[in-house]
């Protein structure tokens, strides 16, 4: 078997390896990449590479790395590079799984529902964190929620068993803790078996400390944190160009991860976490290019956590097939508490305003993802709950919030327990979902509503379009309607921002209507509707016949 370190200055490198009696040399060839074949016995094995490091911090001093582009690692070997052979054949990540769902038809990149979850957490069972296979056994609840793609945060091996995975340490190893190749790919594949598209969270603006490439040769891969720059890790450095051999080489590195993770596991996408960090469009295009080949035509999204926000990132030639819309989600919840919320007010034109990420420069709207929660924020119930907003006022704030979700321009996207109420305090360990909450009635109520609003979406094709127009906004009352659509297809929703209830008369399109979330059916006449409105709460409209 042939092993290769791309390591262009160091002088000399050996294989070390658990079933080898003496270290095997490497040679370089003119690209800069050592190379040596070795045979190796069927079994489990360990093997790392032996160089003088190039690394100031390190001073010169012998060690041994493991593969930067191990597809497993070992930790009871001090993270050395893992390889399974059988039969005299590298079965490392089980090349010989087959596939059984690669023809079921997936949702286009405008027709998602997202759900962000964290492997440990969503079937940790009290004791022990969450793995692959656990995972698999919740698709059927995830699928009859709605969800058909799951969004996982980082599942790259990391240090430690205690981590949200966003400091990599080996950028082609799954986390052991989560489980084995063939259990990754099984749940992808039963993923795919139920027209669920599965969206990768990667890191690729810096790693763990303890890297591989870091132990190298630092200043080939990283620079220096620049000042005011928050610090996660060593940042890879993405401006440094090799004359001699004319590359950069952490775009090489990066280019080959992302191909990896498509190829080899077939997801179908990849959020590409802080890529303000990055801040190189360039790079983001070469990642694109690379996944998306690897994808072979399948369809692939890759989605930009740019923040602050930059539409251009997802523009027509931007990077990116869509961003996290922050503002939405900010604007959104500072209304749904009526107060304050990183500058952002109670403010109901403004919350029209965010319905529509054409508004805030997005040139393809409908691949935008719009949240009231993720892993980076507070729960919603828990920000409510800080302004004293409790009980039932919070159950129907959080329904009216989900209804905004769902039917705003763009992919709904919901993190794990939003859908039951779940409150934890944001803290980055792992621990259980509230899975409890689903016992009790308000639990119950908001997957439901959950639920209702996804079957609603996947049935309407004008919530997954870009059409949106504005049709009433009461800035004093707190009441606001707009149209998703147009013709027999249209939706129409009205919401009632203030927690009070209100009989309105307001600007409507004639005709027999149904309300959707109440369940009865209404006439508008003479371009008028009048109909009562809930507390915090909103009503959609479809025609009737």
């Amino acid at each position: 078997m042939e092993f290769t370190l791309f390591a262009p200055h160091v002088e000399k490198v050996e294989l070390v390896g658990s079933w080898l009696e003496r270290p095997v040399p490497l040679e370089k060839d003119e690209g800069g990449t050592w190379r040596a074949e070795a045979e190796v016995p069927d079994g489990r094995h360990c093997y790392k590479f032996r160089l003088d490091s190039l690394s100031p911090f390190l001073d010169g001093a012998t060690v041994e790395v493991a593969d930067p582009l191990a597809r497993a690692v070992d930790e009871a070997s001090d993270d050395a590079s893992l390889l399974v052979v059988q039969g005299g054949r590298d079965v490392t990540t089980a090349p010989g799984y087959a596939w059984r769902h690669d023809g079921v038809p997936l949702p286009q990149d405008d027709e998602l529902v997202i759900y962000e979850l964290h492997v440990g957490e969503f079937t940790h069972d009290g004791k022990t964190p969450g793995t692959f296979a656990r995972l698999l056994e919740k698709l059927d609840y995830l699928r009859e929620l709605g969800v058909n793609a799951l969004e996982l945060m980082p599942v790259k091996a990391y240090p430690g068993r205690n981590s949200w995975g966003y400091t990599p340490r080996h950028f082609t190893a799954l986390e052991n803790a989560y489980g084995t190749p063939e259990d990754f790919k099984r749940l992808v594949d039963e993923c795919h078996a139920r027209g669920m598209r599965v969206i990768l969270d990667m890191v690729f603006n810096h790693s763990d400390d303890k890297a591989p490439l870091a132990q190298i040769d630092f200043f080939y891969w990283y620079r220096d944190t620049r000042e005011d720059e928050l610090y996660f890790g060593p940042k890879l450095d993405y401006e440094r160009f090799d004359d001699t051999l004319g590359l950069f080489p952490a775009r090489k590195f990066a280019a080959e991860v992302a191909a990896y993770w498509a190829r080899e596991y077939r997801v179908d996408g990849y959020r590409l976490d802080a890529t303000y960090v990055i801040d190189n469009f360039d790079i983001l295009h070469d990642l694109r290019r690379h996944a998306k080949e690897a994808a072979a035509g399948k369809p692939f999204y890759l989605v930009a956590e740019h923040l602050p926000e930059n539409p251009a990132v997802a523009g027509p030639d931007g990077p990116a097939d869509g961003a996290w819309h922050q503002r939405f989600e900010l604007q959104v919840v500072a209304t749904l508490c009526e107060g304050e919320l990183r500058d952002h007010f109670y403010d109901p034109g403004k919350t029209l305003e965010a319905l529509d990420p054409r508004n805030h420069g997005y040139a393809a709207p409908e691949r935008v993802v719009h949240f009231l929660e993720s892993h980076d924020e507070i729960t919603l119930m828990r920000v409510l709950g800080d302004y004293g907003i409790t009980g039932d006022k919070a159950l129907r704030k959080n329904k009216l919030g989900a209804t905004l979700l769902f039917t705003a321009v763009g992919n709904p996207l919901l993190y794990q327990g939003q859908e039951f109420g779940g409150h934890r305090a944001r803290k980055q360990e792992v621990r259980p979902l509230q899975w409890d909450l689903l016992g009790a009635d308000y639990g119950r109520a908001l997957k439901e509503h959950y639920a209702f609003l996804a079957r609603l979406r996947h049935g309407s094709p004008a919530l997954k379009g870009a059409e949106m127009e504005p049709i009433h906004l009461d800035q004093e009352g707190g009441v606001i309607a707009y149209r998703r659509g147009y013709g027999e297809a249209e939706v129409l929703v009205v919401a009632n921002l203030r927690d009070e209830d209100k009989a309105l008369t307001i600007p409507f399109p004639d005709g027999r209507w149904r309300e959707l979330t109440f369940g009865y059916d209404i006439d508008s006449a003479g371009g008028r509707l009048a109909d009562t409105f809930p507390a915090s709460s909103a009503k959609i409209y479809v025609r009737r016949g």
